[in-house]
């Protein structure tokens, strides 16, 4: 089994590759972990070595990973045991995950809120994969029934835009950080990142080579990730979804 290690090691490779934020490796996390169960270290890291020196017409996803690591146990005359799992449209970018951001209000309070999870996608492919793992149909379905609250938007990751704006899952934060720096502006004081966004666009930026740095163990009283399953904790107390 490839350790938690190797894995953010590779990300980390293929984030400094193919753009890919900490915020992208950090969610796509445990689907490569799933994904690459079977998979030894000494072949992933090879086989990562290759995807991220070929050219792409558009950016590799786990699937391309994993043919990558066929052919190179294939090589040394062995076989891992993958399974496949066919994905729609909508949620093959992030192997059967759609994220979604339910808005609401809650009618005791008069307070909007807002519940940030991890659901799976309505395709075969993610019912297979994340048995245990609610869709997000069914959770647009239970909200929308529930007498306590009034959903007021309702939006969820696709093919389009297989992850959430920080403005659509935080407008909060979101329009605090601009008002941060239009005030930072008016002061004249620099923003560090919009030097490095516009060498995005006009592709002049080219992210400094990954080294991998051992981290300390951390240890975590409950998951980092919140997902929407259909087997713990399926009365959603809209308290817990504070803003």
């Amino acid at each position: 089994m490839a350790t938690d290690r190797m894995i953010e090691a590779v990300l980390a490779m293929f984030g400094a590759t193919f753009n890919k934020n900490a915020e992208w490796q950090a969610q796509i996390f445990p689907i490569w972990k799933h994904g690459l169960e079977q998979v030894k270290d000494v072949h992933l890291h090879k086989a990562i070595m290759a995807v991220c020196s070929k050219k792409w017409k558009y950016p590799p996803t786990l699937g391309h990973v994993i043919e990558e690591i066929n052919d190179v146990v294939r090589v040394l005359g062995g076989t891992v045991e993958t399974r496949q799992y066919k994905f729609c449209d909508d949620c093959v970018q992030r192997e059967g995950v759609r994220e979604v951001s339910a808005h609401f209000l809650v009618l005791a309070t008069q307070k909007h809120r807002i519940y940030n999870v991890i659901t799976r996608c309505t395709c075969e492919g993610a019912e297979q994969k994340y048995p245990k793992m609610g869709d997000w149909n069914s959770l647009e379905i239970k909200m929308n029934r529930d007498a306590r609250i009034t959903v007021t938007n309702f939006i969820k990751s696709d093919a389009r835009q297989p992850i959430l704006t920080m403005k659509q899952r935080a407008p909060h934060h979101y329009e605090r950080m601009k008002r941060v720096q239009k005030e930072r502006e008016r002061q004249g004081r620099p923003n560090p990142y919009m030097k490095v966004a516009m060498d995005m666009i006009d592709g002049r930026y080219v992210p400094e080579e990954t080294q991998y740095r051992h981290k300390p163990t951390q240890t975590f009283d409950k998951p980092q990730t919140t997902h929407y399953t259909t087997t713990t904790q399926t009365d959603i107390d809209p308290d817990d979804c504070i803003w």
